[in-house]
């Protein structure tokens, strides 16, 4: 199925609008001709004036079945353009994202996320008790760490403390 244009410009399209245009014309010449005419004339006011007020009544009547039928019409006209184009294309060719994202109301956005929901999801994904072992695990490995090294130091103090009292020389140990 082609484009729009291309249906417009194809030759049947045109002879049949061609064909309405001679028509329409066409009766619209003979009406001003027959108008013309003594007898005929009154006549055929009259009958334009009937055919308007019968024209007149239906679209009053038929209005809303007029509105379906052509809604229903324009929903099926525009399932079938959808399914000829990549709408997501159209629209990166066509709208200017960053003019819509600069309108955007962040605050108004944020509002309305649920920040209690957002956050439960978020430790949902997170191992905490795992998180917590490793971090307990290494601080305990670098507690103990620095208690042996305070314990060597106490040890070296009171060694040094020894060694002076006893007199011992400090090279000789």
């Amino acid at each position: 199925m082609g484009t729009g244009v291309d249906l417009l410009k194809h030759p049947v399209v045109s002879a049949a609008v061609g064909t309405g245009v001679m028509a329409v014309g066409a009766a619209e010449a003979a009406y001003r001709v027959a108008e013309k005419v003594p007898v005929l004339g009154p006549l055929m006011r009259r009958g334009v004036v009937g055919l308007s007020e019968l024209g007149d009544r239906w679209v009053t009547q038929s209005a809303d079945q007029f509105k379906a039928v052509v809604a229903g019409v324009a929903v099926g006209l525009v399932d079938l353009v959808l399914d000829e184009i990549d709408l997501n294309a159209l629209v990166r060719e066509r709208v200017d994202i960053d003019a819509l994202a600069a309108d955007l109301d962040i605050d108004a956005v944020i509002n309305r996320v649920d920040l209690i929901a957002l956050a439960d999801r978020v430790i949902e994904g997170v191992d905490l008790p795992a998180i917590i072992r490793e971090s307990t695990n290494s601080m305990t490995a670098e507690v103990m760490m620095d208690v042996r090294t305070q314990g060597e130091r106490a040890d070296d103090a009171v060694a040094g403390i020894v060694n002076r009292m006893l007199g011992r020389d400090r090279d000789t140990r």
